[in-house]
C-alpha cells in the first residue's frame, strides 16, 4: 500500500494504518535525527514526538505524495529545537565522506587508486574531515550536515533554519573553507584541489 492510500485510510478513521508509515520510515528518520543530536535515546524521543506530531497534523499535509519529506522536516526541526533549548553541539557525521561530493570546494584526486597507500590516505582524510566538521561552530556545522549528509537544497535549509538562502550559501562556503584550510595545515593538501 502506498503512502497516499495509507494517509487516506488514517484520515477516514483507521488510525492503526499509521503504523505502516512508522515502520516504513523510522530507520531513515532515526539516522537523520541521531546524526544531528548525537544521542540514540534523545533521537528516539525526537522520532516518537515527530511521528505524534505528523499523526496529529496529518490533515494539514496538502500533497499526500510528500509524506516522507514532510515528516523529515518535522524531525529535523525538532532536532534543532532540542539542540537550541539544550545548548548542545550538533552531531558528528559518520557519513562525512559525503562532504567530498557535488559542489564542494575539496576533491580527492586519488580515490580511484586502490593501492593500500591510497586507501590509507582516504581513511586518514575521512578521519580528519569528520573531526573538523565536528569542531565547527553550530551555525556552520548545521548547514554542512543538512546539505552534505541529509542532501537538503539551499531553499530547504533556509526554510528549516529560518535564515535567508544567501546566508545558507555563505555559511556553507565559510565552513568548507575552514575545513579545507585545516586539511592543508595538517599536511593533507597533497591530493586535494580547490574547485571554484
Amino acid at each position: 500500500m502506498d503512502d497516499v492510500k495509507v494517509i487516506e485510510e488514517v484520515l477516514s478513521g483507521n488510525s492503526d494504518q499509521f503504523e505502516f508509515l512508522i515502520l516504513k520510515y523510522q530507520n531513515q528518520l532515526f539516522a537523520t535525527v541521531v546524526t544531528i543530536v548525537k544521542n540514540n535515546d534523545i533521537a528516539e524521543e525526537i522520532l516518537q514526538d515527530s511521528f505524534v506530531t505528523a499523526y496529529e497534523k496529518l490533515e494539514t499535509l496538502k500533497n499526500r505524495n510528500y509524506f516522507y519529506p514532510w515528516i523529515k522536516k518535522i524531525a529535523i526541526n525538532k532536532s534543532f529545537l532540542y539542540l537550541h533549548h539544550n545548548k548542545r553541539n550538533i552531531g558528528s557525521t559518520e557519513e562525512v565522506l559525503d562532504f567530498l561530493k557535488n559542489d564542494n570546494p575539496i576533491e580527492v584526486d586519488r580515490p580511484f587508486n586502490k593501492s593500500p597507500e591510497a586507501l590509507m590516505l582516504n581513511k586518514e582524510l575521512a578521519k580528519y574531515i569528520k573531526r573538523f566538521v565536528d569542531s565547527l561552530p553550530e551555525r556552520l556545522r548545521s548547514v554542512i550536515i543538512l546539505r552534505e549528509v541529509e542532501g537538503l537544497s539551499y531553499e530547504e535549509i533556509s526554510e528549516t533554519m529560518k535564515i535567508p538562502v544567501g546566508t545558507v550559501r555563505s555559511r556553507l562556503h565559510y565552513a568548507r573553507e575552514i575545513i579545507k584550510d585545516r586539511l592543508i595545515n595538517q599536511g593533507l593538501a597533497d591530493g586535494l584541489q580547490a574547485i571554484s
